[in-house]
This record gives C-alpha cells, structure tokens and sequence, in this order.
C-alpha cells in the first residue's frame, strides 16, 4: 500500500513537472518573439533577450546535470535570471554609448549576445594609413570610459579592408589598424589583458565590394564588447 501511494505520488510529481516545464518552454518562446522586436528610439529589447538565451542554456545544463524535468525547470529559472541581468547591463551600456558617440560616425549594433561598436574608416583613419585621426581619439575615450563602468565583459578588436590590393597588404593593414585601435583604449585605462586583436583583411565584408560605397562600409574597425558573467 505504502509503495503504491508512493509509485502515485511520484507519477503525480513527474506529470507535474513535465507540466510546469512545458509551460515555461511555452514562456520563453513567446518571449523570444517578443525580444525580436526594436523600440522606436532603434535599440533591442535586450533584457528580454538576455532572459531567452540565459533561459534556454540554463535548462539545457539543468537537463545535463540533473537528468530530469525538475532539474531542467531550475536550471532555466536560474538561467532566465542571470540572463536578464546580463541583458539589462548591455542594453545600458548600449544606450550610453549611443548618447556618447552620438556624430561620430561609429555605429553601435546590439545583437543581444554582444555590442558591436562600427568604426568606418572614413571617421578612424586617413586612407591606407593604421594612425588613428586625432579628430576621432575623443570617440575612442569615450568607448573607453564605459569599458570601465562595465568592466564584467571582454573586447575583442577587428580591423576589416575592402578587396582593393594584395591580400598580404589588406591582413597586415587591418590588424595594424585594429591594434591602433587598441593602443588607444589602452592609453585610456583599459587593461591589455581584457583585448584580444585580429586582422580579417577582406575576408569578412558586409557590403558588396563592387561598388565604390560598398568598399567604404567594408574598410572598418569592429570593437566587439561580449559580457563574461
């Protein structure tokens, strides 16, 4: 008697939860659609996205560790909140640099899983030259300053050229300027150990590279901002 009170009450438990974790899978894809949209002022509802990604892999470790829907449930409860948190920070520090670099020239692209702050090299740099302009230096201390007031992230820093010349000189031109770059956040407070530098050359272009205006969007410095915690 006592066993089969048991074996129902586990039965109860396990329908339960399968019940519960269908419900919050059912939440967080409604949230997902929800954080695909954009505010009217052009950032993301990040936040929102931040509690979808963290969500998602918090249940899928809860899966692995736990092996059950319990531990899944927790886990994507937990997940959804650290999440949100890393959300929110990011969607504050986009804000700040938007106001910061507002006519500027760089463009800040939120993805949700990092920033993206755009340097053309029409603002960054005179052509085929890796100094960075001393009209554009003020910019780059003002990305500084908020790498220091959300010091919980990693930033990798990539030079792009358009397919105009050798492909030796385009490698070695985009991470002449990408380093730069870097020189400058340094000079600026921001430690060496938190920046990671490369050169893609042409090799990753985002306009086409046939045209005169195409090849201007693809000469660029991408400073890439990715939150650790």
């Amino acid at each position: 008697m006592v066993w089969q009170f048991l074996c129902g009450q586990r039965l109860w438990e396990n329908k339960h939860m399968t019940y519960r974790g269908k419900s919050i899978a059912l939440s967080l894809l409604s949230v997902a659609f929800i954080a695909g949209c954009a505010n009217p002022d052009g950032t993301t509802n990040q936040p929102r996205t931040g509690v979808v990604i963290g969500g998602l892999t918090g249940a899928a470790a809860g899966q692995v560790i736990g092996g059950d829907t319990r531990a899944t449930v927790i886990g994507g409860v937990v997940g959804a909140a650290l999440g949100g948190a890393i959300g929110a920070r990011m969607a504050a520090q986009e804000r700040e640099l938007r106001q910061s670099l507002a006519g500027s020239g760089a463009a800040i692209t939120n993805t949700g899983a990092d920033l993206r702050v755009i340097l053309p090299e029409a603002v960054t740099f005179r052509t085929g030259s890796s100094v960075v302009d001393a009209g554009f230096r003020p910019a780059l201390s003002a990305v500084a300053n908020s790498l220091r007031r959300h010091p919980y992230s990693t930033v990798r820093i990539v030079g792009h050229t358009d397919n105009v010349g050798s492909e030796a000189m385009n490698v070695q031109l985009s991470q002449d300027r990408a380093m730069a770059v870097a020189r400058v956040l340094m000079e600026n407070g921001i430690s060496g150990n938190r920046i990671v530098v490369s050169g893609r050359g042409f090799y990753e272009p985002i306009a086409s590279n046939s045209t005169v205006s195409g090849r201007a969007e693809n000469r660029r410095v991408e400073i890439v901002i990715t939150p650790t915690n």
